[in-house]
């Protein structure tokens, strides 16, 4: 069997008006279970027993050891079908008929602590202080009668939480919203939605580059004697022969006015 099964055979019992109340305080809507071990003077063959309690008196529960006690959270844990089945044969009003059937002392409130707590959880399964095992036989009778009037309780709840779910149902704008997320999601963000667009801004034109000024005429410019230029054609021009004949013809005439 499945555990969504066995789950929902467990929200089943939690649904029962005993459960709905932990069975060593008064804590509402108790999430773990304990399983325990027949105790003595229990009839032959029994099965044991399951309990709803609350998360602190749980983890007393799992203290007093699994020779006594084994406990399982009805939402986190794997159940199987033996642990089921003990749950089946228990619950708090058989738990606590038979394990406090002769109480004498008062229960621990939501707000005690846990030395308080796990005291009493042990004079109640362990020291069995308010145990009566004719008890068993009572509660066999109180299993097999009133079961139409159980189930009719549970029914109730079960449709009063039908309604409850089927009440909250979503808007037609939160639908639309949904949508339209899905839509995005699909497409990969690129839906328009009801909001417009704005367009793209056009890019700024370019800034004209001034031209740059033509030159200006230099009238006295004689040139850039230091350029290579310059001075290539300067030592071509005094290197000339003719440059040389007029040296020579200079010094005949200086030496005939001797």
């Amino acid at each position: 069997m499945s555990q969504a099964e066995f789950k929902r055979r467990l929200k089943a019992l939690m649904l029962k008006p005993e459960n709905q109340v932990c069975s060593d305080c008064p804590e509402r809507q108790p999430r773990w279970a304990s399983l325990i071990v027949p105790p003595p003077g229990a009839p032959a063959g029994s099965l044991p027993m399951g309990a709803f309690c609350c998360l602190e008196c749980s983890g007393s529960h799992r203290r007093l050891g699994v020779h006594i006690s084994f406990v399982r959270s009805v939402n986190l844990d794997q159940w199987k079908e033996k642990e089921v089945l003990a749950m089946e044969n228990g619950g708090n009003g058989k738990v606590n008929a038979i394990f406090e059937a002769h109480i004498n002392v008062t229960k621990p409130n939501n707000s005690a602590s846990g030395p308080v707590r796990e005291r009493f959880i042990r004079d109640k399964y362990e020291r069995r202080k308010f145990y009566d095992p004719r008890a068993f036989e009572a509660t066999a009778q109180m299993n097999n009668g009133g079961g139409q009037e159980e189930e009719a309780v549970i029914a109730g709840v079960q449709r009063r939480l039908a309604s409850q779910r089927n009440a909250r149902t979503p808007s037609d704008a939160a639908r639309r919203r949904v949508e339209e997320r899905a839509a995005r999601n699909r497409s990969g963000g690129n839906v328009s939605t009801s909001s417009p667009r704005r367009k793209p801004k056009a890019p700024p034109a370019p800034v004209p580059v001034a031209a740059a000024p033509e030159p200006v005429a230099d009238l006295l410019d004689f040139g850039d004697f230091t350029s290579v230029e310059a001075a290539t054609t300067f030592n071509n021009a005094t290197s000339t022969p003719q440059l040389l004949r007029h040296h020579q013809h200079h010094q005949l005439w200086h030496h005939q006015q001797l």
